[in-house]
């Protein structure tokens, strides 16, 4: 597993204080958009979903929650449609040929 140690990337955005009071705190603010890089890079395929949640503290359920809402994919439900268009596709191949028996029509 990758480890993020001093080597890390710190982005800095010049925000305007103003924008940020205690309805709206900048600390919240930074924490929301540090998730939504992460996430970004999920979805670029440039950091794994694992290596996400341990990096944010978040149980994989959350993680996954957070994916969905953000409109990315997670890993187990791309396998499930993979499956599913897997399973698909041999019943149709076998309904093509016949059956699965391997029988001819008549």
């Amino acid at each position: 597993m990758r480890r993020f140690t001093p080597d890390t990337v710190q982005i800095r955005l010049d925000i305007p204080a103003g924008l940020f009071d205690d309805q709206f705190p900048a600390d919240q603010f930074e924490a929301r958009v540090r998730e939504f890089a992460l996430l970004e890079l999920i979805r670029a395929r440039r950091l794994h979903e694992h290596e996400a949640a341990a990096i944010l503290g978040l149980e994989r359920w959350e993680l996954v929650a957070r994916m969905e809402r953000a409109g990315i994919v997670p890993t187990e439900r791309e396998f499930e449609a993979i499956c599913t268009a897997l399973t698909a596709a041999i019943a149709a191949r076998g309904n093509r040929s016949g059956g699965a028996d391997g029988g001819s029509r008549s």
